[in-house]
């Protein structure tokens, strides 16, 4: 019985993860909404802050973001962590409800694990 490698992720230098981890402005945060035009009224700024906000927020924004791909592109664009985008991208895209939130709040804390801080 062969033991399967580990696949081993590239280390961040710690300017990446500083720039992954901080806190950006209200106005580069991700703000929830159930469906278009309907704001659940929170922000998120940074990693931890979505972290927490998803396990909370109405299961609809949940649904309503991972359709349109916006986790994947605000994690990507705004917080600037690719590998955590490139794990979102590979979530089922028919996925939705409590398992979708069960999956991106295990896959944030992962995450968040990797780069040594509490979530």
């Amino acid at each position: 019985m062969s033991k399967k490698p580990v696949e081993k992720k590239p280390q961040l230098d710690k300017a990446t993860t500083i720039k992954i981890l901080r806190t950006v402005p209200k106005s580069d945060g991700l703000a929830l909404f159930k469906s278009p035009g309907e704001s659940t009224g929170k922000i998120a700024t940074s990693l931890s802050d979505l972290h927490a906000k998803l396990k909370q927020v109405d299961i609809r924004a949940v649904n309503h973001h991972f359709k349109r791909r916006e986790f994947e592109k605000w994690i990507r664009g705004n917080i600037g962590d690719e590998e955590l985008a490139r794990r979102f991208s590979r979530i089922d895209r028919e996925a939705h409800g409590e398992k979708l939130r069960a999956q991106m709040v295990t896959l944030i804390k992962t995450r968040l694990d990797e780069l040594q801080i509490p979530a």
